[in-house]
C-alpha cells in the first residue's frame, strides 16, 4: 500500500476551543487492508491511496469523519479496474460504497 504525499491519516481540530484528534476509523483501515490484497492478486500493483482526510470534498463526506479513502485508478488497464471494483463491493459488502469517479476510486464505510 503506498500513500500520495500530503494524504493524511490523523489530524487534530479544533473545535469549540477544544482540540480534536481524528483519524481513519477501524473499517476503513480494514477496507484499506483489503483493497490493497485486491489488487495485488489482480493487478500485482499496491494501491494508492490518494486521500483520505485531506483534500476538498463535499460537506457531508465521509472523508471528514475518517470514513473515506480514494484510490488511484490511471495505474489499472480498464479490464484490472473493472474487475477491482467488482471485487471490492463483494469482499467489503453493503455497509461500504465503491463509486468510480473519473480520476480514483472512492470507498466509504456508510452503513444502512
Amino acid at each position: 500500500m503506498k500513500f500520495k504525499d500530503g494524504v493524511y491519516k490523523k489530524v487534530v481540530a479544533v473545535v469549540a476551543g477544544e482540540e480534536v484528534k481524528i483519524k481513519s476509523s477501524d473499517k476503513i483501515e480494514t477496507a484499506m487492508l483489503v483493497a490493497d490484497a485486491l489488487s495485488e492478486a489482480i493487478a500485482g500493483k499496491e494501491i494508492v491511496i490518494t486521500s483520505i482526510l485531506d483534500g476538498k470534498h463535499k460537506n457531508e463526506s465521509k472523508h471528514y469523519e475518517g470514513n473515506a479513502f480514494d484510490i488511484r485508478i490511471w495505474i489499472y488497464s480498464e479490464s484490472e479496474l473493472h474487475t477491482l471494483i467488482s471485487n471490492l463491493k463483494d469482499n467489503l459488502g453493503a455497509d461500504y460504497d465503491v463509486v468510480l469517479h473519473k480520476t480514483h476510486v472512492h470507498i466509504e464505510y456508510d452503513p444502512k
